[in-house]
C-alpha cells in the first residue's frame, strides 16, 4: 500500500459503513412518544383533581322580576307559551316539578320534541324571589295562596291560568301537545 490514502488498484479508500439503528431504539422512541401523547391527552380532558367532566345537566332556567312586566312575562315577540314553576328550595314535592321541567327543557335544547320554538320553560325560586310569589298569589299571607309548587301557563306573555297536568315531563309534554292541537299554545 502506498501513501496518499489509495489502495493498491488507486481506488478511493473505503468509508466505513454508517451503523444501522437499532429495532429496539425505534420501539423505544414510539413508545415514549405514544406516552407523552397520553400525557397531553389526559391534561387537556381531565381537569385537576384527576376525574373526567361530567356532561353538565340541562336545567330549566331560573326567572327573577326581570323576567316579568306586572302579570305578564316579557315575552320579546314570542308568541308560544311559558310554563313556569314557582317553587322553594324548602318544599319535598317542587324537586318533582323542577325535574319535569328540567326533563322538559332538555328535550326542548335539543329539539328533540316539535313543540320546540313555541313552547319555554322556567321557575322561580320563591326563596329568593317571595314578592314575586306573593304578586302570582303563590305565597303571602293570603287565603288563597295556591302554594307551592305552583306552574303557570303563559301565552304571548298573558297570564293564561294555572297548568293542571302530571307533573312529569311526559305529562308537560302531553299538555303542551293537547295546547297545540286545540290552537291554544301560540297566539295567531
Amino acid at each position: 500500500t502506498g501513501g496518499g490514502g489509495k489502495s493498491q488498484r488507486g481506488e478511493k479508500p473505503l468509508k466505513p459503513a454508517a451503523p444501522k439503528p437499532a429495532k429496539s431504539a425505534n420501539i423505544v422512541f414510539v413508545l415514549s412518544a405514544l406516552a407523552v401523547l397520553v400525557a397531553l391527552a389526559w391534561v387537556v380532558l381531565v381537569p385537576a383533581g384527576g376525574k373526567a367532566k361530567k356532561p353538565k345537566a340541562i336545567k330549566a332556567p331560573f326567572a327573577s322580576e326581570k323576567a316579568f312586566d306586572g302579570q305578564t312575562v316579557r315575552a320579546k315577540g314570542f308568541q308560544g307559551s311559558h310554563v313556569i314553576s314557582f317553587t322553594d328550595k324548602s318544599c319535598p314535592h317542587c324537586v318533582e316539578a323542577t325535574e319535569a321541567l328540567d326533563g322538559l327543557e332538555a328535550k326542548l335544547k335539543a329539539q328533540a320534541t316539535k313543540l320546540a320554538g313555541k313552547l319555554k320553560v322556567a321557575q322561580v325560586d320563591c326563596s329568593k324571589h317571595a314578592d314575586l310569589c306573593t304578586k302570582f298569589g303563590v305565597a303571602g299571607d293570603s287565603e288563597d295562596a295556591s302554594g307551592y309548587p305552583t306552574l303557570l301557563w303563559f301565552r304571548a306573555g298573558e297570564l293564561q291560568g294555572a297548568y293542571d297536568g302530571e307533573r312529569t315531563t311526559q305529562g308537560l309534554e302531553e299538555w303542551a301537545k293537547a295546547k297545540e292541537a286545540e290552537g291554544t299554545l301560540t297566539a295567531h
